[in-house]
């Protein structure tokens, strides 16, 4: 009897068997952004080509917000990860779990243009996600999913700052407002769904006037 491996378990096995094997030497790291879109680029492609493949009907629209979605994850990982410099036997970076240290910091020492960019711009930068997540995902729960996810990703932000970058800090501020953010793009999506129900002749007309 043959067992079933799906190819995701082997990829995913051999990526964690590299990386301990990495972290045991004292190999240094050291990636910049451009060679990071150079790894991605192609293999994001390729990935959507391979899917497309599989697929008998592709729908134009979310293939559209799915690669939307990547570019703006690109632009995220930009802002917040380069540069990416990783020693496994080098110090790491500097860490606060204590909820609203860094926000109160900001507003009570910073003149108030820097506490509005650290607090807006963390919550800003998560909206886009909030709002492309749950118009992707086409299940049940959407607002439960779109939580999650942006939980996920913000921790794995946070994760990657600590371990992998030698400028950065991880902070729980940055988490707190990073799920505000989703949260709140997700109030837009379900807002835009709303007006879309509500109006929906409107829309459809407002629509043909643009292609004409």
């Amino acid at each position: 009897m043959k067992v079933y491996i799906p190819k995701k378990i082997i990829l995913l096995a051999f990526l964690t068997l590299l990386f301990i094997i990495w972290i045991q030497t004292d190999i240094e790291l050291a990636l910049n952004f451009p060679i990071i879109l150079l790894l991605l680029v192609p293999m994001w492609v390729y990935y959507r080509i391979y899917r497309s493949k599989k697929k008998q009907v592709v729908d134009a629209k979310r293939e559209f917000l799915v690669n939307i979605f990547f570019l703006y994850l690109l632009m995220v990982m930009y802002v917040t990860l380069t540069p990416f410099h990783f020693t496994p036997s080098g110090n790491r970076g500097n860490i606060n779990l204590v909820p609203y240290v860094q926000i109160l910091y900001q507003y009570e020492n910073k003149p108030s243009i820097f506490w509005m960019l650290y607090t807006l711009g963390n919550i800003i930068m998560f909206i886009p996600f909030g709002l492309l997540v749950p118009a992707i995902y086409r299940r049940r729960f959407k607002w439960l999913v779109t939580i999650f996810l942006g939980a996920f990703a913000s921790l794995t932000i946070e994760v990657t700052q600590y371990f992998f970058t030698v400028e950065r800090a991880a902070d729980i501020d940055d988490f707190i407002l990073n799920v505000f953010g989703s949260l709140l793009g997700y109030f837009l999506y379900r807002f835009t769904k709303i007006l879309k129900n509500k109006y929906p002749e409107n829309i459809q007309t407002n629509q043909g006037l643009t292609k004409k």
